[in-house]
């Protein structure tokens, strides 16, 4: 169960490094309200991507699944819900 919990933690940090990279490397700057919106959606993508890949899995049981799925639930918005927050401070 570490090992998917750990290759959670990586697809939500690469997902959000990629994603400034990218912005960055267009010379893209998103204004307030999109740079509150995007972690959030961010949020929702990897929540459907856990949603549809953990259950059908055969890395884990099905006792750990119903364990490790709200675990990465949580990661994922407690991370990108914090990069919203900080984009939200950071506007003040």
């Amino acid at each position: 169960m570490m090992a998917v919990l750990a290759g959670g933690l990586i697809i939500i940090w690469l997902a959000l490094s990629a994603g400034r990279t990218m912005l960055h490397y267009l010379h893209v700057e998103l204004h307030r309200p999109a740079a509150i919106a995007a972690p959030l959606l961010l949020a929702v993508l990897e929540s459907v991507l856990f949603l549809c890949q953990l259950p059908g899995t055969s890395l884990l049981p099905e006792s750990e699944a119903t364990l490790a799925l709200p675990l990465l639930l949580a990661l994922a918005w407690g991370i990108n819900g914090l990069v919203a927050v900080k984009a939200v401070r950071a506007g003040r």
